[in-house]
């Protein structure tokens, strides 16, 4: 979603839209995100660090780039000896940094995203997410902030609202954990009148917790 935007700005001329990192990004959108465990590295030996705290086994992400997987600058499963491999070619090619990340895997994956609608206000989108998103379609809207319940009532109309609460033996999502997300994504639209738009996608439901592996915010400096 903000990726779109942020594009489609550079390309209208609006210089005044931009896309912070993913790092920024998840920063603003405040401590209490359930996420992996991150680094932002300056350096080659930094990742190998983190490769090692976190388990042996990482994701890198060159830091400050759109697009990222398109543009083949996400490395999946590198153990300390891809890492050192790959890090300056991923931070040359973004802001000379890179994120390196905990390895999880999930079961399903979500999109929890934000936006100001010229009607509505503040609202926020819950639904199924990755690489399926523009494809399945399958999206509730909230007003933000939610009441309580709401969210819960909202994702009962999605069709996929069955693989929510458990499928084939997986774990149902762990709905506070759902909603500390989308509590995070309403927080940060009306905290701050520049917020333009948010995107966490995906959001991976890892043995039914909620885990925001990537995300961006989209800000208007002109309104600061």
């Amino acid at each position: 979603m903000t990726e779109h935007i942020a594009t489609a700005s550079a390309e209208s001329g609006d210089s005044t839209v931009v896309a912070l990192s993913e790092w920024e990004s998840k920063q603003r959108l405040g401590s209490g995100l359930p996420m992996p465990r991150e680094r932002l590295t300056a350096s080659a030996s930094d990742a190998v660090t983190a490769c090692a705290d976190f388990g042996g086994r990482v994701v890198l992400k060159s830091s400050g780039v759109a697009h990222k997987s398109e543009l083949g600058l996400v490395r999946v499963g590198l153990d300390a000896d891809a890492v050192a491999a790959a890090w300056q070619h991923l931070a040359d090619a973004g802001d000379g940094t890179v994120l390196c990340a905990e390895m999880v895997s999930g079961e399903l994956e979500l999109i929890v995203g934000g936006l100001r609608d010229p009607h509505f206000g503040p609202v926020v989108s819950i639904g199924i997410g990755g690489v399926a998103t523009e494809v399945l379609a399958d999206i509730a809207t909230v007003l933000a902030p939610p009441e309580p319940g709401e969210v819960e009532v909202a994702l009962a109309g999605l069709k996929g609202a069955a693989l929510l609460a458990g499928h084939r033996g997986k774990p149902a999502v762990d709905m506070v954990g759902l909603n500390a997300v989308v509590d995070a994504v309403a927080r940060l639209l009306d905290a701050d009148p520049a917020v333009v738009e948010i995107d966490c996608n995906p959001v991976a439901i890892c043995n039914g917790v909620p885990m925001v592996l990537d995300a961006l915010v989209v800000i208007d400096t002109a309104l600061r």
